[in-house]
């Protein structure tokens, strides 16, 4: 008899599992916070994981063009892209992001999409970064096309907790529309204050850092890149390096890494520009907006006014490094940065 209850109780404790099973992936699957089997509404969607929602756009959108980055990208609207080039665009952005999780991403978009262009904000501290620690953070079953690996979408604590989180926001009507997706600029000031009061400004070291410092992580990441460019050589990418501030480069000097930091930019100008199917923009010297602090939010990040000037100038390639000259754009930005008067910054009235 007690064997016989012991079994109902069993039965009974599996069925409700079963059954709560159920109902976490029906409440799942209806509301799709991570777009894996619906669109998102173009006009309204609670935007709040890149790396999940990510794929989630990479596999409902039409696109021929894809745009990428790290959190240096963010402040880019997609059909910015749509008007300069003509094309349609979906943007994918992952902060910090790794170039092995651009990758994985990037050949998901391939496998939705006949992917034409991508364009990529090649971040020089990404580059910089040694691969060991650049984090890898991609949900994966959610960047493939395998059905089985559904279930675990369907069955997590997360995506459930994720699908209340968005039934309450829209129900309170705090949506954006997809354009204004994990946009950020619109939230944060840019200013000269908020760029130096979140700027730490470094004690200065000597002697320093040697040339080649940065150079064998900078080959490591670039090796990934040179992966994508040999696997689809009828693709037209075009990189672009941002304008980081001269708070940046103050950084460089006060820590020693200015020639590091130069020898890294020479090296992925020399190898990325031996592709035909490369272009390489470049806005670090951009003088009149890096030293406009008022364009900033930190010593990196920068106004969506400047991104939207940057897209503009993408398609006419005045920006563009060339193999037969980009020494000599390297060069005039060493003597800028390292003959610059940093001390003026923090002068008074400055």
């Amino acid at each position: 008899m007690r064997r016989l209850t012991c079994r109902r109780w069993a039965a009974l404790a599996l069925a409700l599992v079963c059954g709560l099973g159920m109902l976490c992936a029906a409440a799942v699957a209806a509301v799709d916070p991570f777009f894996h089997y619906h669109a998102p509404d173009p006009e309204g969607e609670v935007w709040f994981d890149q790396r999940a929602q990510g794929a989630g756009l990479l596999r409902t959108q039409e696109y021929e063009t894809v745009f990428m980055g790290s959190s240096l990208a963010a402040n880019y609207r997609a059909f910015w892209f749509d008007v300069f080039y003509d094309t349609t665009t979906v943007k994918v952005t992952f902060p910090n992001g790794s170039f092995a999780e651009f990758g994985q991403a990037l050949d998901y978009a391939y496998s939705c999409q006949d992917v034409r262009r991508v364009i990529f904000g090649l971040d020089p501290n990404l580059l910089a970064r040694d691969p060991a620690e650049a984090p890898s953070q991609l949900p994966e079953y959610l960047y493939d096309h395998n059905p089985f690996n559904d279930i675990a979408y369907l069955l997590n604590k997360d995506a459930l907790m994720r699908s209340a989180y968005t039934v309450m926001k829209k129900d309170a009507g705090e949506v954006q529309n997809i354009q204004d997706a994990f946009v950020w600029d619109g939230n944060v000031f840019f200013s000269r204050e908020l760029a130096l009061g979140s700027y730490e400004r470094p004690e200065t070291v000597s002697p320093m850092a040697p040339a080649d410092a940065l150079l064998e992580n900078c080959r490591a990441n670039l090796s990934v890149v040179q992966g994508w460019l040999e696997a689809h050589s009828d693709t037209e990418f075009i990189f672009y390096i941002s304008p980081y501030s001269i708070l940046f480069w103050d950084k460089m000097q006060r820590t020693g890494q200015t020639e590091a930091m130069l020898a890294l930019l020479e090296e992925t100008a020399r190898t990325l520009l031996a592709y035909d199917n490369v272009q390489l923009q470049f806005f670090m010297n951009d003088y009149d907006t890096i030293t406009d602090l008022d364009n900033y939010a930190d010593h990196l990040h920068v106004a969506g006014r400047v991104t939207y000037a940057m897209a503009q100038s993408m398609p006419t390639g005045e920006h563009c490094l060339h193999l037969e000259s980009y020494r000599e754009v390297l060069d005039d930005l060493r003597q800028f940065v390292v003959n610059y008067d940093y001390e003026r910054i923090w002068a008074q009235g400055a």
